[in-house]
């Protein structure tokens, strides 16, 4: 009997037990080794209190001095720890890596022996001879399969061990102090200094921190988080490291304060807020609406404090250092760090409808695109920390920076130092294509970035105040030809003060407007469909219509700027549709809403008015008698006349065409 000898079917290895949700205790490390350092930091620079003489500043300089060296030795301990596990981390991703690769072969090795055994038990005795090559052939892949795997378990092996190694090298309070007094260890003071001193050359930035060993760059995560997280060049993994490691920190020091019994002040409280926001921003990229995407999230701006307590925050989905599309979405007033997570959630919705878009014609590859919500100026907003009512100016002279341009230019400056970032750090293949989106005063914000020389592929405005001070075309805001694109929703009030002149052309209002209205016809952008949103009257429909839906529906779903904006964004934007622009002033838009509001107020009231008293006139002459027709008809009349009179000074005093000049 002829035997031919297969090999074993092949089972699954298990799935590493590591997995990218185990940075979390890396963060936890880092964000410990944070606040220790930054207690250390406090004692290294306060030594005896001002009152202290004599013998008791002496103890108490030693005392501070002695917990400055312990607490530092600690501080050492854990950034040691944070190096251990970080490149722990590092390896584990290469060995998940490593297990995808050995599991393909897998399948592959287990299907050839499925095919082989099929070709046996068909086969005649004189394919017996070359079958038996096959399975021999096949075997010693197999086992080729077999040492590949045992190497691949005694590297992980050895990962963990010299993780285990390093992490009880420094569990000891003498080998703390002898971490914190090794001469190899990072100066992190002058690693920070050259940094600062890079400043904005964000090609330079990127350089120099890529060239700095994996201890140096631990280093400077744990000294000087708000640093690394904040400045632009430096790649996004690492600065959302030191965001996440500082968010953790701000929070759990702000909760603390509250669970000890002490009362937040209005900044800690609006401290608190932020933090919170940003941390929310990111945790609901995994929320179920978006689940299907698995999309990683990333802090690239945490800056609570800046701006009075507004906050500068900045939230990526999908990583823009691999993106193919990456799209920076820039919110407009009212809105600071406490906001972050729901412009984060307009952000998802564009991620998602950039992808879905994609999808239709040829799938994208996975991480593909990026979207990010950023808040890096100080968009006019009530002051958080003023004490209203009772100081209420603070607050409405932020809010007036509305009409004036002074925020949004220093805005778009950061915002073009933003964009200079994403594309020094971009690490994967061709620079990305790189769209901006500005909305209502972020619109602003975002022309002026583009005037300051920002390296963007596209630009969107919808919503818009005005394209800048001097900005008359879009040839003036330095795109290339084709990739300006405006979106105005008709209904959409913010968008009727743009022009060169005021609500009240000729009068002290003239500066309201944000420069000319890129929705024009004449202005040259590309002008897409949008939802012109419901028509509205009153205060109340103004804010709660008017501004509070129409002007911020944009990236809702189903509206048609949302898939207008994807077409964009994806580098698709021959398919944007041009309507033609508006050919009626922004400010008409105003002033015939102005006029209607007083044709509903004022003249329509009047005539219902009329028409009571004839139907009440009418109803008391058919209940008496023929005698009273004359006084009927005298009544009937006179109303008549004074209600054509009304409309006839009505009609008068209001033009049809936009503009009248006012006395």
């Amino acid at each position: 009997m002829t035997t031919i000898a297969v090999p074993a079917w092949l089972p699954r290895e298990p799935e590493l037990t590591v997995t990218e949700a185990s940075g979390a205790v890396l963060t936890d490390v880092r964000a410990a080794a944070t606040a220790v350092s930054d207690v250390a930091e406090w004692a290294r620079t306060n030594g005896a209190p001002s009152d202290f003489s004599g013998d008791a500043a002496e103890a108490a300089d030693h005392a501070v001095t002695r917990f400055a060296r312990d607490t530092d030795a600690v501080g050492a301990a854990l950034e040691r720890g944070a190096l251990a596990i970080d490149a722990f981390l590092t390896r584990m991703r290469q060995r998940r890596s490593e297990h995808a690769d050995l599991m393909d072969r897998r399948q592959r090795l287990n299907d050839d022996r499925d095919a082989l055994l099929q070709h046996i038990e068909t086969a005649i005795e004189a394919q017996v001879a070359t079958l038996q090559a096959d399975a021999a052939a096949l075997r010693q892949r197999f086992e080729t399969y077999h040492q590949d795997l045992q190497a691949w378990r005694d590297r992980v092996d050895s990962d963990e061990q010299a993780c285990v190694r390093a992490l009880a090298a420094v569990d000891q309070v003498a080998e703390g102090l002898t971490a914190a007094a090794d001469p190899s260890r990072a100066d992190t003071a002058a690693l920070a200094a050259e940094l600062r001193r890079l400043g904005t050359d964000t090609d330079a930035v990127n350089a120099w921190w890529n060239g700095l060993s994996q201890a140096e760059r631990n280093a400077l995560l744990i000294s000087d988080p708000d640093l690394v997280g904040n400045t632009n060049g430096i790649p996004t993994g690492d600065r959302d490291e030191a965001n996440t490691s500082a968010v953790q920190r701000d929070i759990e020091y702000l909760l603390g304060l509250q669970a000890s019994g002490q009362d937040l002040s209005a900044s800690e409280q609006r401290w608190l807020e932020n933090a919170q926001a940003i941390e929310a921003a990111v945790q609901q990229a995994s929320d179920d609406k978006w689940a299907d995407y698995e999309i990683d999230a990333f802090i690239m701006a945490y800056q609570p404090h800046a701006f009075g307590g507004d906050g500068i925050a900045a939230v990526a989905y999908g990583n823009p250092d691999t993106a193919d599309h990456t799209a920076v979405y820039v919110p407009g007033i009212m809105q600071d760090g406490t906001y972050i997570d729901e412009n984060g959630s307009q952000a998802l919705n564009l991620y998602e409808e950039t992808v879905n878009s994609m999808a239709s014609e040829d799938p994208p590859r996975e991480g593909a695109v990026s979207t990010i919500a950023w808040i890096g100026y100080d968009s006019p907003n009530f002051n958080p920390e003023s004490m209203w009512p009772w100081d209420l100016g603070d607050s409405a002279g932020d809010v007036s920076h509305t009409v004036t341009e002074a925020n949004a230019q220093a805005g778009g400056l950061a915002l073009s130092q933003f964009v200079d970032g994403l594309n020094s750090t971009h690490s994967t293949g061709d620079q990305p294509h790189l769209t901006v989106i500005g909305h209502s005063y972020g619109s602003t914000t975002s022309s002026y970035g583009a005037v300051a020389g920002m390296e963007a592929d596209s630009l969107v405005l919808i919503g818009s105040p005005g394209a800048s001070e001097g900005v008359d075309h879009a040839s003036d805001l330095n795109m290339p030809a084709g990739q300006v694109f405006v979106g105005a929703a008709d209904n959409d009030p913010v968008s009727w003060l743009g022009g060169q002149d005021g609500i009240f052309p000729g009068t002290w209002d003239d500066s309201l407007g944000l420069g000319q209205d890129p929705a024009q016809s004449d202005f040259g952008a590309t002008v897409f469909a949008v939802d012109n949103g419901q028509e509205f009257h009153g205060p109340g429909g103004l804010v709660e219509t008017g501004f509070l839906q129409n002007h911020v529906n944009y990236f809702d779903d189903g509206n048609p700027a949302l898939a207008n904006m994807a077409d964009v964004v994806s580098g698709n934007s021959g398919a944007v549709v041009d309507t033609g622009g508006r050919t009626q002033e922004a400010h008409d838009y105003l002033y015939d809403w102005v006029g209607e509001e007083a044709q509903h107020h004022v003249v329509e009231p009047v005539v219902e008015t009329y028409e009571d008293v004839r139907d009440t006139v009418v109803e008391t002459y058919e209940n008496v008698s023929d005698t009273v027709t004359e006084t009927y008809e005298d009544v009937s009349e006179g109303i008549s006349e004074a209600v054509e009179g009304a409309q006839d000074a009505w009609d008068d005093a209001w033009d049809s065409v936009w503009p009248v000049r006012w006395p």
